[in-house]
């Protein structure tokens, strides 16, 4: 299929093999099964029980201009009949079950880049440079390497001092 016939019908060749076979959309199935359970289910929550799944065509994102692609899952009739509300419960509370973000203070260094301009040739170009960091673990910056007291004090003094390349500062 080529490029324009398949942004045009938003439909793959998989996809549309799978709609002749019969296979029932992921939608689909959850209507059903919340009339069988009366109890509101959701296309999305269905998706780890698919068997198979195609794509469904490409959308600009809500974000922006970035084309994104749609997946669509689909069910065979007897895998439909197969889940049960308890597997859909377990899989809800698991989904909504989000770890603790480490909330600690921790303290350290991490490379810190600033954008600089070489005179000559107006070239830009990124430098390394030591940043200090103190405060929750779950918002340290990326690249951050966490200090014991007496070194952290030792890294506060070389603050904004400029990073040779492969250059790991010692703080002892």
């Amino acid at each position: 299929m080529k490029m324009s016939q398949y942004l045009r019908q938003g439909k793959s060749e998989n996809y549309q093999d799978a709609e002749d076979k019969g296979l029932l959309k992921a939608g689909e199935v959850a209507a059903l099964l919340s009339k069988k359970f009366n109890v509101k289910i959701a296309a999305r929550e269905l998706e780890p029980f698919a068997t198979e799944w195609h794509h469904a065509g490409v959308f600009k994102s809500a974000a922006g201009q970035a084309l994104r692609g749609r997946k669509v899952y689909f069910f065979s009739a007897n895998d439909a009949d197969g889940i049960s509300l308890e597997k859909i419960l377990a899989n809800r509370h698991k989904a909504t079950k989000k770890p603790v973000p480490d909330t600690g203070t921790v303290q350290g260094w991490y490379p810190q880049y600033f954008r600089m301009t070489d005179p000559v040739t107006r070239r830009t170009f990124s430098k390394p440079f030591i940043g200090i960091y103190k405060g929750p673990a779950n918002k340290a910056p990326k690249g951050f390497k966490a200090l014991p007291d007496e070194a952290f004090a030792i890294a506060e003094k070389q603050r904004n001092k400029e990073l040779k390349p492969g250059e790991q500062p010692l703080f002892k």
